[in-house]
Formats: structure tokens, sequence, C-alpha cells
């Protein structure tokens, strides 16, 4: 029976429980000691791990029969993929099973933003009634309907997005994404930009969904927020280092921009001297956006079935790698 390790749990009780049918699972906890995972990483045939624990090319090395590694959200920096290739071995992660939910936390941070919804709240909870005058004068919200949004990333998350915005706000949409046919853009009746400062100065939200690798690290910094209207807002339920959070910071304080809802942060877990968190015009929550009751059972399970998969020789829809199940084919 194959061995398979969860490093930091599972999402969901659904897929530890498939996968205990099917195979001989050993649960390593978030905050175990290292020695702790590299032991229970010598005996695994494969591996499902979450941040903050990392699959690095230590640990790879220190996997002798490892055969597939996994990860049940979408996201997959924690892991090093560069070496789980050249050890042969398969990566896979579940894009789009999970945009739902942080789509749509995305343009519930829009209409937060927009609507002074979480300042309302807590101005009428410190100040009581005569907190309404304030919303009447200079603290007076905006609408989100009508407006333009900006989608940086139109991958199953960006795409969703673009779709809320449409059908319930009838905002006019801009995409950037360098790596899709026009076609795509056509067929969503949303207007592309090829360059992504081409589309900055033109959006009163800028949401940002994109992978983070080296092409995308700091991809909205210093230069591209001084490209944004005053009166814009930005949103990254992406990952915290596709923004450059000092030069956010820095722009939200002089108000070169007006506010951003951050879901995510370079480094996780965020300290409490993050400097947004002081801020006034700045809504933040803990990486909850792919969080919902119904996401996290349906990430369990495919994370599961995907490791199986593998394991079976079969291959997963959803290959990070796929050159490496080619080699194999070949081979």
């Amino acid at each position: 029976m194959a061995r398979i390790v969860l490093l930091g749990g599972s999402l969901h009780q659904a897929g530890p429980e498939w996968l205990a049918a099917r195979a001989d699972v050993e649960v390593v906890p978030r905050d175990a000691p290292a020695d702790r995972v590299v032991q229970a990483m010598a005996q695994a045939d494969a591996v499902l791990v979450r941040p903050p624990i990392r699959m690095t090319r230590e640990l790879v090395a220190a996997s002798p029969r490892l055969r597939a590694i996994g990860t049940e959200g979408a996201g997959f920096d924690h892991i090093d993929v560069a070496a789980a290739t050249e050890a042969g071995i398969p990566v896979v992660n579940n894009v789009g099973v999970g945009a739902t939910p942080v789509a749509e936390h995305a343009v519930g941070m829009m209409l937060a933003l927009a609507r002074r919804i979480v300042k309302g709240d807590a101005r009428l909870r410190r100040e009581g009634w005569a907190s309404r005058d304030a919303w009447l004068g200079a603290e007076m919200g905006t609408e989100l309907s009508g407006k333009t949004v900006g989608i940086v990333g139109m991958g199953a998350i960006g795409r969703r997005v673009a779709r809320i915005c449409v059908a319930a706000f009838e905002n006019r949409v801009l995409a950037y994404d360098p790596f899709l046919d026009d076609a795509v853009f056509r067929a969503m009746t949303i207007e592309r930009r090829r360059r992504l400062h081409d589309l900055l100065p033109e959006v009163d939200f800028l949401t940002v969904h994109t992978p983070l690798n080296e092409g995308t690290r700091h991809v909205i910094g210093e230069e591209e927020l001084g490209l944004m209207k005053p009166t814009a807002f930005l949103i990254n339920c992406a990952r915290g280092a596709v923004v450059d959070g000092s030069a956010l910071a820095a722009a939200l304080r002089e108000g070169r921009i007006a506010g951003a809802g951050i879901d995510v942060f370079d480094p996780e877990p965020a300290p409490s001297t993050n400097p947004l968190f002081g801020l006034p015009n700045v809504i933040v929550t803990p990486h909850i956006a792919g969080v919902s009751r119904e996401t996290t059972q349906r990430l369990s399970l495919a994370g599961a079935e995907q490791i199986m998969q593998v394991l079976e020789d079969e291959r997963p829809p959803r290959l990070v790698n796929p050159e490496v199940w080619d080699r194999r084919r070949r081979g």
C-alpha cells in the first residue's frame, strides 16, 4: 500500500478520509519541526503540502521514494517545481477548482471599499449614530456599478471576476494577460490591453490574479502605482509578492491611490508590524479568499484524487510540470 504524507494537514477531512481507504496516510502538522518533516518524507510515495511548509529542493532530495507532489490550492510557489521536474516527479495543483470564492472575495472587497462598509461599521460602533454625518460629507462612498475594472491575470479567477463585474455591476472591464489569445477576450466581451502600463491609468478598481513567479514578482510596484488614478482602489487576492508591499503602503499613506483590499502578504504569516495594518484606507483579511465551506471540500478531494491518479499511472488533469509526464510516457 502506498504511503501518502499530508504536510500541514488538509483543508477538509474529505480528502484524507478518501485517501485513507486507499493508502497509508500520515498527517504532519503545520507547526511540526523540520526533523519530523524529513522523517515523514523519507518513507513517502506521495505528498500533499500546505503552506507555510515548503517543499524545497533539499526536501525533494531527502525523499527517495517520492513519486508525486501535490497541493490542494491553485498556488504552488511553496513547491520547488524545478527540483521536482529534475527528479522526474509530477507536481499537481487545483487551478480553477477554487475560483469562485476568490472571485467573490475580490468583488466583495471592491464593494466594501467603494461603499465604506468596514469603516462605517467601525465608526458606528465607536462613535454612535453621530458618525453618520461623516458619510454625508467627506467620507461619502462611491458606487461600484458602471466603473472601470482592470484585471491582471485572466486565469480561472480573473475570468470569474470579469463575469461577475459585467453581469452584476455593468462594469467596463479591461484585462492584461500576455499569455492568452485574443479570442478569450472577445468571447467575454472585455477589452484587452497588451501593455500593463496602458491599463493602469484607466481603471477605478485594479484586481490582481496572477500566480507568483519571477515574472510576476512585484508586477505592481512603485512605477505601476504611480500610473493609477488617485481615486482608484487596488485588490490583491493572488500572492503577496506580486505587489510591492512597501511601495503600496507609501502610495496609500500619501493618497496616491484611494485604498486597497489585501488578502495576501509577503511574508506570511504577516507580522503585526506590517505597515498596511495601520492604514485606515485598507481592508485586510488573513489569506482566506479561497476558503469556503463548499470549496475546501472540493479542493481537498481534488488534491487527493490527483495524487492517487499519479500513483496509479493515470494522467491527472492539472499537471504543473506536464513535461515530466511526457518524458515518462516516452520512457
